[in-house]
């Protein structure tokens, strides 16, 4: 048998670190009928992004209270439901879409994204607001608006989320896009916000005068990636799609682990029979798509067996 050993030296550029190249010291190698590769051992990094521009599922807008709407735009990068809140009440800061609670000084948001652990579910929340729940001004039980917007008035004004029809309603789990609220139930009417004066004195029809919850209807995809695919241009596997399909794999641990491969037996596959000078392996994901992989730190121990070695 030969062991063959791919690190972060064998990355082909501009490949986003997921195309590695062996080429063999010697020259030439030439390749009998019989001869069979498998994956000894992979260790490597857990650093493909969830979110990403590329994947298309990286913004969201809402409407707030005075009847504007504000794109949410996710940089690149590994989200959980927490954290997207957490974009989410980052962004509403930077528009002033927020009232300081003047007792406890904290931020009070009026739109969540959460997790229902209890139901496996996300949720989105919208909360009402009006004067009477929320008084302006600067003494004890009142709220600060640290911008330019008004607190309406009554009736409650209730603020929306809009879904567009890209992927990041995969990752929430919401099969439709559209406005959350969106109207009066089963009209599918879009909900309207009027009447914005600057005093606080919009409308909104219907009148919600309720919270307002919405919970995905699809098994959320928080983690698009669930399993690598390892392919390799020297075998032709008939018994698989792709045909150079190597191994699969899950990422374990969380984002940012290191995690070691250690099939507990070898796999051989048929190597086609030729002359090699060189070989590719590169990493997919489980639809074979391209994977983009931040952290380079890979070592890759592959075995290529003799024609007249025994492998099972």
């Amino acid at each position: 048998m030969r062991t063959l050993i791919l690190n972060e030296d064998n990355i082909v550029p501009n490949t986003n670190n997921s195309r590695l190249e062996y080429t063999f010291p010697a020259g030439n190698v030439s390749i009998q009928k019989g001869q069979k590769l498998a994956l000894a051992s992979l260790q490597m990094f857990y650093s493909t992004f969830n979110i990403t521009a590329k994947n298309k599922n990286n913004t969201f807008s809402y409407v707030w209270v005075d009847n504007t709407t504000h794109v949410v735009t996710i940089p690149d990068g590994f989200y959980s439901i927490v954290t997207l809140n957490e974009f989410l009440q980052f962004t509403m800061i930077a528009n002033t879409h927020y009232l300081v609670d003047n007792d406890t000084s904290k931020n009070v948001y009026f739109l969540t994204i959460v997790t229902n652990a209890s139901t496996y579910k996300v949720e989105l929340t919208a909360f009402r607001m009006n004067t009477t729940l929320y008084p302006e001004g600067n003494g004890a039980g009142q709220f600060t608006i640290p911008g330019t917007w008004k607190i309406p008035t009554t009736p409650s004004i209730v603020p929306m989320f809009s879904l567009q029809a890209n992927a990041f309603r995969d990752i929430i789990g919401f099969s439709n896009a559209g406005f959350y609220p969106q109207g009066e139930a089963g009209a599918y009417a879009v909900a309207t916000i009027t009447g914005v004066d600057g005093a606080g004195g919009q409308t909104q029809t219907p009148n919600y005068t309720t919270d307002q919850v919405f919970q995905s209807d699809l098994v959320p995809q928080v983690t698009p990636l669930s399993s690598f695919l390892l392919r390799c241009n020297l075998i032709n596997n008939n018994y698989a799609v792709p045909n150079d399909l190597l191994y699969s794999f899950s990422p374990e641990g969380a984002f940012g682990d290191q995690f070691t491969v250690t099939p507990n037996q070898l796999i051989f596959i048929n190597i086609q029979e030729g002359q090699y000078n060189k070989f590719v392996v590169e990493f997919a994901d489980q639809t074979n798509k391209p994977v983009a992989i931040q952290d380079p730190s890979f070592v890759i121990l592959l075995i290529i067996s003799d024609a007249d070695e025994t492998t099972v």
